[in-house]
């Protein structure tokens, strides 16, 4: 059976909820004042929240929360409190990232229904399969994927599909991005996010700058034209992205997606399968206008297209194009333009006359004088207009934009105005003489109301009432959520009861399905009165699951949730530290994300070394691993994102991999299930940092999932290290030097900084110098392609690096500190590795080397990231 497909839309605000459901969401997405991934916008209260349940129910709409942010210890208690209330309220779903959250609400309420972010970095069939094995119900793919990728992800799974359609493109990957916590401590992850992406940089080669601009700014997505496509792949939902933007950006573009999936739909009935439809110009004016960064891109759907889908300009909307300047008259601040667009009073423009568009003067229109001198109220192509008041340094033959139009917004700020959007219901209506008269209305969910009426009909004297005046009055549904499609009557003839009596119960039957349709929603929440049982012992509070008994809804029978800890900040709850592993001696890693050939693995003073999948394939590095690194463990290190090239061989090669190391390094969860579906359960697997671990929850689902150790996130600090709930076993460990990956793309910023080389057509650039992009206080960030998929990998422009830190380091509880190395020589990386052992042993005295060594890794500029400040 096919699946209904289904608009999903934003909503920051409830005003841009309402825009939402009366312009045709079938679902909208949204956020709570907690835990979600877009705290600077509105966001809904409690009270609100419970308005907006009871407004989409009744109409038919699902409302999906996002929780979506990643949990601290903490927190933890707090968050599956607040996802267990917003479930009882009566949410459809919850939208998750953090693993831990997601294991602890399956086994605390196993009917909670939940669809895994975008953020959770879902980018292939083993991926998707790892969330079946979590027990989500839908996953939201990344945004990089192409159509057939995402077509061969949908047949191969049950679950349901979600794909962005439109809006904001991040250029790293969803969930893969520590750009912005750790240049200015607002981290994505945590919902505060200050998209450093969209600020301007230079990228240089060997030191010499190539191009300038937004660099690392797309355009937004718009796969209106595709939308057949994607149906036929069997995508289910179509995620329009923008929970930050106003209501009536909403509105316009829900409406016109609205518009095109009902005629696909009209299409396919006709033709038995959904072919593309014909855009109108309109429509598409409609989009761009709404917003847009120099028009709008296919994405990553048809594969890469580089350069072609950046807006190096601007990063922000540019609007559409209005005209050209002619002249400018600064006594009155006005200025004289051709137009190729319409003008009108209360539009916004912008003119480009300055080298960025920082310095591009703008406002609202108040006055438009046509040539001759003319005031007009709207001027239209073709025509030369006097606008003011535009300060600024404005040259002849300078662009112009409009970034608003006043009377497009008024249209879409009238499609919410007032209720509109109705359910369609069945009616039954009997009028027998001497007895009340009763109107039954029936949902197609099975919700069924009976409502009688007041009045006693009598026999009419004159005029008796005819079957079609009262189907006229009881289908005069214009002040109530719903439209009567079918009307069956029983009545007598020849009597009458007056109209007002048609007309309130109608009013109260209406009311009585309302109330029933919103109430089928609301839940009892299985959370129990206890605060001791969390989050330590969750497995001692759930006990064996199969001698609980359930009630219908799936959970233990009598669990109530306690709302009263929602009130403070701080939970207070002791953490149960299981594990802890103080005492014990702290061991090393090494990252090797890159080195020079002439680097010895078993001179490196390290306990375990990770080395690149791809480097293992390579004669030299496997003989020296066979001949030289006894004592040593050795991981393969797969990156987080695998697809294309990349997976194909892994496949081919991962047996022989096997056969040299002692395990491997997996940064995503796909990896892990792929690891396990060519290997078995044999196996040593690690989880990287890029897992987003920020809590013992998490770890403990790695755990049960086959995981020996896990890298935890590079955002958490001290103090939230000591308070981590390890699992006994459990080797967790924590980077503590070099330079940390930012940001992993599918853009490559080096072809694309380079005049004619686009990803799709490599020409190689990235092997022949060193890559950075820099910032506009000359920070440089080093730029690492993977010469595969022309993906790239952006890492900080300071090392990670805290030797003053090692001691308060190795009372955490931690099993492994590691060391990154990305552009060290082979001696730097000997010298760095032994000054951490020297560290870790508590030398307190430094001989001169290791100060030469301290001193020369703090010019090339430091920082201790999170580990005293966290997120």
């Amino acid at each position: 059976m096919t699946k209904k497909i289904e608009l999903l839309a934003p909503a920051g605000n409830y005003d841009a909820f309402l825009a939402a459901v009366e312009n045709g969401a079938d679902a909208v997405y949204m956020g709570g004042k907690l835990f979600n991934a877009r705290q600077y916008a509105g966001n809904f209260e409690d009270e609100e929240l419970c308005k907006a349940l009871d407004y989409a129910h009744v109409r038919g709409v699902k409302i999906f929360l996002a929780l979506n942010t990643l949990i601290l210890e903490d927190e933890m208690q707090q968050a599956v409190e607040y996802a267990a209330k917003c479930w009882e309220m009566g949410v459809d779903a919850l939208i998750l990232q953090d693993l831990g959250l997601a294991s602890n609400l399956k086994k605390l309420i196993p009917a909670v229904q939940i669809h895994a972010s975008t953020q959770m970095t879902t980018y292939d069939t083993d991926g998707v399969r790892a969330l079946e094995r979590m027990g989500f119900e839908r996953a939201v793919l990344a945004r990089e994927l192409s159509l057939h990728e995402i077509r061969e992800i949908c047949n191969n799974t049950g679950l349901d599909i979600e794909v962005f359609i439109h809006g904001a493109l991040c250029i790293s990957y969803s969930g893969q991005c520590l750009m912005s916590s750790l240049i200015g401590g607002r981290s994505g992850n945590r919902g505060r996010c200050a998209q450093p992406c969209r600020m301007y940089y230079s990228a240089a080669r060997d030191g010499k700058s190539i191009k300038s601009g937004y660099l690392l700014s797309p355009k937004d997505i718009c796969y209106i034209d595709h939308l057949g496509e994607l149906i036929e792949a069997g995508v289910n939902s179509f995620k329009i992205e923008g929970r930050m933007k106003n209501p009536e950006y909403v509105a316009t573009v829900v409406g016109v997606y609205r518009k095109y999936l009902n005629l696909l739909e009209q299409e396919g009935a006709k033709a038995g399968s959904r072919s593309s439809v014909q855009v109108a110009g309109a429509d598409r004016h409609r989009l761009l206008q709404s917003f847009n960064r120099g028009g709008f891109s296919q994405g990553y759907l048809k594969g890469k297209t580089g350069p072609e889908m950046m807006a190096y300009e601007k990063p922000k909307n540019w609007g559409t194009f209005l005209g050209t300047v002619l002249a400018g008259d600064k006594n009155s601040d006005s200025v004289k333009i051709k137009l190729e667009n319409t003008l009108g009073n209360g539009d916004g423009i912008e003119i480009w006359s300055g080298k960025s568009f920082e310095e591009s003067p703008g406002g609202i229109i108040t006055k438009i004088v046509q040539d001759g001198g003319k005031l007009v109220k709207r001027a239209n192509p073709g025509d030369t207009v006097w606008v003011s008041v535009i300060r600024g340094n404005i040259q002849r033959g300078s662009r112009v934009y409009k970034t608003s139009d006043r009377e497009m917004l008024d249209q879409a700020a009238e499609t919410y105005s007032r209720p509109s959007r109705k359910a369609e219901v069945k009616a039954r209506f009997q009028m027998k003489a001497g007895e009340l008269p009763v109107l039954t209305l029936e949902d197609f969910e099975g919700n069924s109301v009976r409502a009688e009426g007041a009045v006693i009909p009598e026999k009419a004297v004159n005029k008796p009432l005819s079957q079609e005046r009262v189907s006229e009055q009881l289908k005069k549904t214009g002040s109530t959520p719903f439209k009567i499609i079918e009307l069956d009557m029983d009545m007598d003839s020849h009597i009458v009861v007056p109209i007002s009596e048609l007309n309130n119960i109608r009013r109260k039957a209406a009311g009585l399905l309302e109330e029933k349709r919103a109430a089928a929603f609301r839940r009892q929440s299985p959370l129990r009165h206890d605060p001791a049982y969390f989050p330590g012992n969750i497995q001692e509070s759930l006990g064996n699951s199969q001698e609980n008994p359930k009630s219908a809804e799936g959970a233990p029978a009598g669990w109530k949730i306690n709302c009263e800890s929602l009130k403070g900040s701080s939970m207070g709850v002791e953490i149960k530290r299981k594990g802890l592993r103080t005492g014990r001696e702290i061991k090393l890693s090494a990252m090797l994300y890159s080195f020079d050939s002439d680097l010895e693995f078993g001179e490196i003073n390290a306990h375990r070394l990770y080395i690149p999948f791809n480097a293992l394939l390579d004669q030299n590095t496997a003989e020296k691993i066979k001949t030289g690194c006894s004592g040593k463990e050795i991981f393969a290190y797969i990156p987080a994102i695998t697809k294309g090239k990349q997976s194909e061989i892994l496949d081919r090669n991962i047996v022989k991999v096997n056969n040299m190391v002692q395990g491997f390094l997996a940064g995503n969860m796909g990896t892990a299930q792929r690891l396990r579906r060519l290997l078995g359960d044999d196996a040593k697997l690690a989880g990287d940092y890029s897992l987003n671990l920020l809590n013992g929850s998490a770890l403990n689902y790695l755990k049960s999932q086959g995981f020996t150790g896990a890298a935890l996130s590079y955002e958490l600090n001290l103090k939230q290290l000591e308070v981590m709930d390890y699992p006994a076993e459990f080797e967790a460990e924590l980077g503590v030097y070099g330079r940390i990956p930012v940001m992993t793309s599918e853009y490559c910023p080096v072809g694309g900084s380079i005049a004619g080389a686009a990803p799709h057509k490599c020409k190689g650039e990235c092997k022949s110098g060193v890559f950075h992009l820099k910032d506009r206080k000359n920070a440089a960030f080093p730029v690492v392609c993977d010469c595969v998929d022309c993906r790239s990998t952006v890492f900080n422009s300071d090392m990670l690096f805290a030797p003053e830190l090692v001691s308060d380091i190795c009372k955490t509880g931690l099993e492994y500190m590691r060391l990154s190395f990305v552009d060290e020589s082979s001696e730097e990386i000997y010298d760095t590795v032994n000054l951490y052992r020297n560290l870790m042993k508590g030398g307190k005295t430094l001989h001169g080397h290791e100060k030469s060594i301290i001193e020369n890794t703090r010019e090339k500029g430091i920082t201790r990231g999170h580990l005293q400040r966290g997120v």
